[in-house]
């Protein structure tokens, strides 16, 4: 027994050793491709500090490490790009965990050059985001061998055109030219348009065909001087050095709209038509960046592809600017999300009162938002960008830590809050782990579960009432209090109140404003109050601003107001004033 025990403490040892050794063997190689690449490399912590860089960033840009290590990149940035291009780049590494691209840097010399730069994410196994990486390649000694190098770095193999790197690369140029000679440049998004289904009807090797037909039939079509590409699938981009006025613009797209839908016959003699959509961008009026140009090419032609197909689209301006000012609140929400800085964001809490003795009752916490180059934003506004681009949970959970934050300060002021309404997107009933959530959140700030009240809107429940009763269930059985709110607008929950595990029925304030004109709207805001007395429901009226609207409600019994007669949203800081003392 005591050999056998010797023997396997001993290849344990073995085994220990031959990780280590393989782990250093792989650290030494990491440590050797990191010394020897040729390209610049980059390493920086979550915050954008520069923690590492090897000899090719010191070859290339000139700055030593000691000079850059505890800086962020900025330090090289040029002064090429405008503000909305590094906006568009966190952009996608905050959603992605990736960007690529061209960039115009800044060598210590002063010197400005062009890199083909990669950045990657690295992160921990909880997700979070511990380090960056980028690495660049020095397009510099690149441009006088452009057509060398065209087979190999610019050239789309299955078409033989220009593929997305070579737009990038003539794009910047032809807008360094444009700004210079005060001319304007045209950029055309192409699609075929009914790619997709033709592949799945015929298979993949008859729409390869159809893709080398159409770019021979768009070569032959575009002038000598623009450039043409293949971006990706059934989608091509034409961009026009010069004679970029609107005229000379819509004729060509008008043109080929024409010849891209003409009947195409395959090698097995199968017919198919196409159903093109073209967007068209022009800079100066429509962007001043490469980056910012295509993608108000890109936004124009999904616009005229919504329209119905086989037809072109300029740039709707006031379309672009509100697509363009959705990606900027989704760009800040996401780094908010991701770095914890508010940027503008903040909780404010508006009271809500018993009538009879004016008594605060509770609090709801509700989201404003200065942005700092949009200016003041509405909920109704940002709340939906959240919910179209994946953001709502998260923000709800970012909300919930933020009142638990404010609750507890409260306390150590000597303040007893009364219960803080917080409410919940329909994304938050997919979320498996929500009930766990909330529940070690509240407890990790010492605070009661019943100290909360969540709350969901009517037509959350009935969307999502098979999962959504479950949770509710499950919350009310940990102690947190549940309101329905926007009850009666839009959709009726009356066939299934009875199933929701409810503390308060929230009356929209919509009801409060057709009350005071129409004796119906009355009647019926009556029957609600009667019908939420008759449940055992607590009773929730908002919207009331008005002496004559608040002395309705004098017959309704027992119920709670919320509204500017009484009080409007106001910050933390000012609620601590009208809390009670701590007994």
């Amino acid at each position: 027994m005591r050999e056998d025990n010797h023997t396997t403490l001993a290849s344990v040892g073995s085994d220990a050793f031959t990780l280590e050794h393989s782990l250093k063997f792989k650290r030494q190689l990491l440590q050797h491709v990191f010394d020897n690449a040729l390209e610049s490399i980059i390493v920086t912590n979550a915050d954008g500090v520069i923690e590492r860089v090897n000899a090719a960033f010191t070859q290339i840009t000139g700055y030593r490490a000691e000079e850059v290590l505890g800086k962020t990149p900025r330090l090289v940035q040029s002064a090429r790009h405008e503000p909305d291009f590094y906006k568009r780049m966190w952009h996608q590494l905050l959603l992605t965990g990736s960007w690529s691209g061209q960039v115009w840097n800044r060598r210590k010399s002063g010197e400005v050059y062009p890199q083909w730069l990669n950045i990657n994410t690295l992160t921990n196994e909880l997700g979070e985001v511990t380090h960056r990486v980028a690495i660049g390649h020095d397009l510099s000694g690149q441009r006088s061998v452009e057509q060398d190098r065209t087979p190999f770095t610019f050239k789309d193999p299955l078409t033989q055109l220009g593929n997305r790197q070579l737009l990038t690369s003539r794009l910047e140029q032809a807008l360094a030219e444009a700004q210079r000679n005060r001319i304007r440049v045209g950029l055309m998004v192409v699609d075929l348009g009914r790619f997709k289904a033709l592949n799945e009807q015929l298979g993949m090797t008859w729409g390869d065909d159809v893709l080398r037909q159409q770019a021979r039939t768009l070569q032959a079509a575009v002038d000598e001087a623009d450039t043409l590409v293949r971006l990706q699938g059934d989608i091509f981009a034409v961009l026009r050095h010069s004679r970029a006025e609107d005229t000379a613009m819509a004729q060509l797209a008008d043109k080929l709209l024409g010849l891209l839908a003409r009947p195409l016959v395959l090698a097995d003699n199968n017919v198919v038509s196409m159903q093109p959509s073209i967007g068209i961008a022009v800079y100066p009026r429509d962007a001043r960046e490469p980056e910012n140009l295509l993608q108000a090419a890109e936004h124009a032609h999904a616009m005229a592809r919504r329209n119905g197909r086989n037809r072109f689209q300029f740039v709707d301006q006031r379309q672009h600017e509100l697509h363009h000012r959705e990606l900027v609140i989704e760009h800040s929400l996401s780094h908010m999300l991701n770095t914890g800085e508010a940027d503008g964001i903040s909780l404010h809490y508006q009271p809500q009162i018993c009538p009879v003795s004016g008594a605060i009752t509770g609090l709801e916490a509700l989201l404003r938002w200065t942005h700092r180059s949009l200016g003041q934003l509405s909920p109704a506004e940002f709340i939906p960008v959240a919910e179209q681009n994946g953001l709502s949970v998260r923000l709800d959970r970012w909300v919930i830590e933020q009142v638990c934050i404010q609750m507890e300060a409260w306390q150590r002021q000597g303040r007893r809050p009364p219960v803080v309404s917080v409410n919940l997107c329909a994304d938050q009933f997919s979320q498996p782990d929500f009930c766990d959530w909330i529940s070690a959140t509240v407890a990790r700030f010492g605070l009661a579960p019943a100290a909360f009240k969540l709350e969901v809107t009517e037509s959350t429940m009935v969307e999502q009432m098979g999962a959504g009763v479950g949770m509710l269930r499950r919350l009310r059985e940990q102690g947190f209090l549940l309101s329905l709110d926007d009850f009666g607008t839009g959709y009726s929950a009356l066939s299934c109140l009875h199933r929701l595990p409810l503390d308060e029925l929230k009356i929209d304030r919509s009801f409060m404003v057709e009350a005071c004109e129409s004796p119906r709207a009355l009647t019926l805001l009556h029957t609600i109050a009667q019908l939420a007395r008759q449940m055992s429901l607590s009773l929730v009226v908002e919207g009331v601003e008005l002496p004559e609207q608040l002395a309705l409600l004098k017959e309704f019994g027992p119920l709670t107001v919320q509204g500017y007669y009484y009080f409007r949203p106001m910050p933390a800081h000012d609620v601590c004033a009208l809390l009670p003392a701590a007994p």
